[in-house]
C-alpha cells in the first residue's frame, strides 16, 4: 500500500493556527498570574485575549467541503480523480484538458490572474487618460423641462419671450440698416 500523502495546508491557515496558539499562550500566561485578590480589569484582559483567540479558532474550525477544493468547494465530486488530485470534478477537468492555474512563488493559486494582461495597469492608465466632454454631463443640472410635464402658461411665457426677442432682433437690424443708410 503506498503511503499516504497528507492534504496541502494553506499558508493562511498555518498562519492562523499560529496566531491561536500565541493568543491561548497569552491568556494562559495571563491567567497563571491571577487570584482572587486581582482588579477587574485583569480578568477583562483575560477575557479579552480567550475572545481573541475563539474567533481566530472559529476561523480556523469551517466546514470542510465535500470536495477539499477552495475555488469549487460545493462542486461536484470527480468518481474518478487519480492518486493525489483532488476530488473536484472541476479542477480535475482543467488538469486533464492541460489548462494551467496560475501560482504565486509561494505556490498559492492567484486569483483573477488568469491572462498575461496586467488589468490593475490598464485600469490606472484608463483612469488618467482625460475623460470625453459628453462623460461630465451628469454634473450640468438639466433644468428644462420636458414637454409633457410643462404647464400651458409656461409655454405661452415662453412663445412671447421668444417672439419678443425676434422682434427687438428685427428692430436692430433695421436701425442698423437705417443708419447705414443715413435715415434716422
Amino acid at each position: 500500500m503506498p503511503p499516504r500523502r497528507s492534504p496541502r495546508v494553506p499558508a493562511a491557515r498555518v498562519v492562523g493556527l499560529k496566531d491561536l496558539q500565541a493568543r491561548m499562550a497569552t491568556a494562559n500566561d495571563l491567567a497563571y498570574h491571577l487570584d482572587l485578590t486581582s482588579v477587574p480589569e485583569d480578568f477583562q484582559t483575560v477575557m479579552k485575549a480567550l475572545e481573541e483567540a475563539y474567533w481566530i479558532a472559529a476561523d480556523l474550525a469551517h466546514q470542510r467541503s465535500k470536495t477539499g477544493c477552495t475555488d469549487h468547494p460545493h462542486g461536484p465530486v470527480d468518481p474518478v480523480a487519480p492518486e493525489g488530485w483532488s476530488s473536484c470534478l472541476f479542477c480535475n477537468n482543467n488538469r486533464r484538458r492541460g489548462v494551467q492555474q496560475p501560482r504565486a512563488v509561494t505556490g498559492q493559486r492567484l486569483t483573477g490572474a488568469t491572462s498575461g494582461r496586467n488589468r490593475h495597469a490598464e485600469r490606472v492608465e484608463e483612469a488618467r487618460r482625460p475623460s470625453p466632454p459628453e462623460a461630465a454631463r451628469w454634473r450640468e443640472p438639466d433644468i428644462r423641462p420636458s414637454p409633457a410635464d410643462e404647464d400651458p402658461e409656461a409655454a405661452v411665457r415662453r412663445e412671447r419671450a421668444r417672439t419678443h426677442a425676434a422682434a427687438v432682433d428685427r428692430a436692430r437690424q433695421d436701425r442698423a440698416a437705417r443708419k447705414k443708410a443715413g435715415t434716422p
